[in-house]
């Protein structure tokens, strides 16, 4: 799968450029209509008698969102058969590192609702995190 796109100077997404390549087995797919990237602590987290939060942080994993709000029958089953190997390699753009970086990832589509249109089916509300491994 590889999707691209950039952020406008005003902020705005436009699916189009370069500042997001996600690929999973070369595999091209439509670019999401929601895209981020968030950060998870993997580590022993504990409050003290004093309340303060004291632990040891072992590492932090990049988490990689996207979604399709409407996503034709064929495209997603491109997504779910890109997605079933266990890990995938994902490249996409790092707000910690303001720049592109490729990372090992395990893959969870999210089944949205199947609506037919026009005789086709489609598929409303379809999502899908990539997890750092």
């Amino acid at each position: 799968m590889t999707v691209w796109m950039r952020l406008k100077q005003d902020g705005d997404i436009d699916w189009g450029d370069f500042l997001v390549e996600i690929v999973i087995d070369g595999m091209g797919l439509v670019s999401p209509d929601v895209y981020g990237v968030g950060f998870e602590d993997i580590g022993e987290f504990n409050r003290n008698a004093n309340g303060d939060l004291v632990g040891d942080l072992v590492a932090v994993k990049a988490v990689v969102s996207c979604g399709w709000r409407m996503i034709s029958g064929d495209d997603y089953g491109r997504l779910v058969r890109g997605a079933s190997p266990l890990f995938v390699n994902v490249r996409y753009f790092c707000p910690k590192e303001q720049k592109a970086v490729e990372k090992m990832m395990y893959a969870q589509p999210k089944a949205g609702r199947i609506v037919v249109v026009n005789g086709e089916l489609w598929w409303k509300d379809v999502g899908c995190e990539f997890v750092e491994k």
